[in-house]
């Protein structure tokens, strides 16, 4: 029998020995990806827009704002690649571009890594979630086997699209169900009814809110992870037969509700759809109001999310991560000179210069981020998997890493858009590479047409890319070294 003294050792012992095996799970955060679509660097307020002249237009983003205030904005995040399917395989593999098995122009092609941000997140015992577009399962338009399913790439739920071609609407019918192209999918389920009528951004808002009350009211001491990838602010291509779809820029057919959505969504009226433009826009150009709606209402949708895990009791231990698949586009009525969406930068999506290849960053980590930061060190969305895999044991390390990209697009020069908003008058497209050591960016283009000429840019004092140092006899050392990285890195 022990003694009183005894007695009290063995249960201070085991105490702290409790303490000790809890503390890897009480550090874990649960964690948001939020992953936007053909966003620009300079479309949301903490980025670009909140510093732009009075007189000119702007784009209100007050919640993503505040996220980056209260956190730390990534000003030097590079994606992957220039346009979203190769840039996601990127994100979710850990695998720069180079390396990963999907690479190029090649829409809903399967991957073949089988290590994930998924997997990783599962075996560090998360609950595993990817809601809104996939893009890269198989199917669709590579007309290959469906591989590379988010369930069968370390995800325990879906709900979204696993087409690429379904993003092309922010409304989904049953009609849409059509030949190759699946509307919203319920894991392996057809579950198109469940959106029906409903406006994308708030549907995936719904979805997330549910997902995490239901979460918290069964597995409350598991934390759980969330791929949310948006398709704000793609264009859209297609719509049902009762949405008005005169403008392909589809936003929503009703205000964002003052109290937040919950699932599920009741349809939008028929003949409101894609007719509701924020107050804020009015004057606006429609293709202008339109863009800059659909942006905002993503902004009102993390806003209701991040007010949820406040009432949940679980903001403060929760990671948020925030940034786009590639730069902005000029396509489905998308402008991106109306709202400098570019920023400072030349350049947009299928393109390697900065413009297509900086975008938008943040992290949100209470207790860790640094509050109210700007890290200007380079880094690409490739190394999102080794920040979480640092982030599960409750380290926040700063995102460091190889900025490279090889990108082949057929078109010569573009659109004419693209060309008026170019400062230059050679094509750039075709076959490219990038990659950026310290300030300098070497990249070339047009590979394989008889343009291969290593370009070279101090991007940190000529962002714009206006002065071609390739000539510099200062800069030869320089462009040999980095010649050499991209003879070496380059994959057929």
């Amino acid at each position: 029998m022990l003694s009183k003294k005894a007695g009290f050792v063995l249960l201070i012992a085991t105490l702290l020995a409790g303490a000790v095996n809890a503390a890897p799970g009480a550090k874990r955060p649960n964690v948001i990806f939020i992953l936007a679509d053909d966003l620009g660097w300079g479309d949301l307020g903490f980025m670009w827009q909140n510093a732009r002249a009075a007189e000119l237009p702007r784009i209100r983003t007050p919640n993503i704002d505040k996220l980056a205030c209260g956190g730390t904005a990534l000003s030097n995040h590079y994606c992957a690649a220039p346009v979203c399917a190769p840039s996601r395989a990127s994100i979710l593999t850990g695998r720069p571009q180079g390396e990963c098995s999907l690479r190029d122009n090649c829409f809903d092609r399967p991957f073949s890594e089988t290590k994930t941000l998924g997997t990783v997140m599962r075996d560090a015992g998360y609950a595993t979630w990817a809601v809104g577009k996939w893009g890269i399962a198989g199917g669709g338009e590579s007309g290959q086997p469906v591989s590379s399913h988010p369930l069968d790439r370390g995800f325990d739920y879906f709900y979204g699209f696993l087409d690429h071609m379904a993003g092309h609407t922010y409304y989904h019918y049953e009609g849409h169900v059509r030949g190759a192209f699946m509307g919203i999918t319920e894991n392996r389920t057809n579950a198109t009814a469940s959106a029906e009528g409903i406006y994308s951004t708030d549907l995936f808002a719904a979805k997330t809110k549910q997902l995490i009350s239901d979460h918290m009211s069964r597995s409350p001491e598991k934390p759980f992870f969330l791929y949310l990838a948006v398709n704000t602010i793609h264009g859209s291509g297609f719509c049902g037969e009762d949405l008005k779809c005169k403008t392909p820029l589809h936003v929503p057919g009703r205000p964002y509700p003052q109290d937040g959505v919950s699932w599920p969504l009741a349809p939008e009226p028929a003949a409101s759809r894609n007719t509701w433009i924020n107050p804020c826009y009015a004057t606006l150009p429609p293709a202008a109001a339109r863009y800059a709606t659909a942006i905002t209402r993503m902004d009102d949708a993390i806003g209701d999310i991040v007010r949820h895990l406040e009432q949940t009791g679980i903001a403060e231990n929760t990671l948020i991560i925030f940034t786009s698949d590639n730069g902005p586009a000029d396509e489905y009525g998308a402008d991106p000179r109306t709202f400098g969406s570019s920023g400072p930068f030349d350049g947009l999506k299928r393109d390697v210069f900065e413009g297509g290849m900086r975008v938008p960053a943040l992290i949100h980590w209470p207790g860790k981020a640094p509050e109210g930061a700007t890290d200007a060190t380079p880094s690409q969305s490739h190394a999102w998997m080794k920040f979480l895999s640092a982030a599960v044991d409750g380290r926040y390390e700063p995102m460091r890493s190889l900025v490279y990209t090889q990108y082949e697009f057929p078109w010569g020069g573009g659109t004419e858009a693209f060309k008026e908003f170019k400062s230059r008058k050679d094509p750039v497209r075709g076959f490219q590479q990038m990659v950026r050591d310290g300030d300098y960016v070497a990249l070339r283009t047009r590979m394989r047409e008889g343009g291969a000429r290593v370009r070279l840019y101090n991007v940190a004092k000529d962002p714009f890319q206006t002065r071609d140092l390739s000539d510099d006899e200062e800069q030869q050392s320089r462009l040999k070294n980095l010649t050499t990285t991209l003879d070496a890195r380059f994959r057929e």
